[in-house]
């Protein structure tokens, strides 16, 4: 589970440039000051314990917000989703008890095993980083597929559920994936 360091990934910088033009994004400067100075050490093993402790304090329609608080934190705020003081931020801004969560993501870290999230994620055959899946009537749907831009995206979903993820030729959406991760 050791990481390499933000500096082994000169690339970055020039890759988010292209991820903004693409999408709009925007990537705040402390993180940008990350990967200008590259000491941090990204974990996302740490970043799917801290996801997992507050998701299970939340209610399921907030998932999404969570994922995108904690990538705020992470590409705005510059903030290392590895850091305990990061995950009680977060908790903090949904009203949770800040301190039990950080008990349980320090006591979760200190085991040094991936997150349960990983496997499940592997049952679907994803294996990078960024996966987009949904989840319609307890099917998976790669949202993604080979989605470049939003357009891309919002066509993949408006076929995921108009067609219930029966695919043409003309998306690039594939079928769904079972809960329990066959039929993929």
């Amino acid at each position: 589970m050791d990481g390499h360091p933000l500096s082994a990934f000169p690339y970055m910088s020039d890759t988010n440039k292209k991820i903004a033009e693409m999408f709009g994004v925007v990537f705040g400067q402390p993180y940008q000051n990350l990967l200008e100075t590259g000491n941090m050490i990204p974990n996302s093993n740490d970043a799917a314990i801290g996801f997992g402790v507050l998701r299970d304090y939340l209610p399921e329609r907030e998932h999404v917000n969570l994922a995108s608080k904690m990538h705020e934190a992470f590409y705005l705020d510059g903030k290392s989703l590895s850091d305990v003081e990061s995950i009680k931020s977060i908790a903090k801004s949904y009203g949770l008890p800040a301190d039990d969560i950080a008990e349980k993501f320090i006591r979760i870290s200190a085991q040094g095993k991936y997150h349960p999230d990983f496997y499940e994620a592997k049952k679907f055959g994803v294996t990078s980083f960024p996966t987009l899946l949904v989840e319609i009537n307890g099917k998976y749907y790669d949202l993604k597929g080979s989605a470049i831009t939003l357009n891309d995206l919002e066509r993949n979903l408006s076929v995921i559920k108009e067609k219930g993820g029966i695919i043409g030729n003309e998306t690039n959406t594939p079928n769904a994936c079972n809960i329990n991760g066959t039929g993929c």
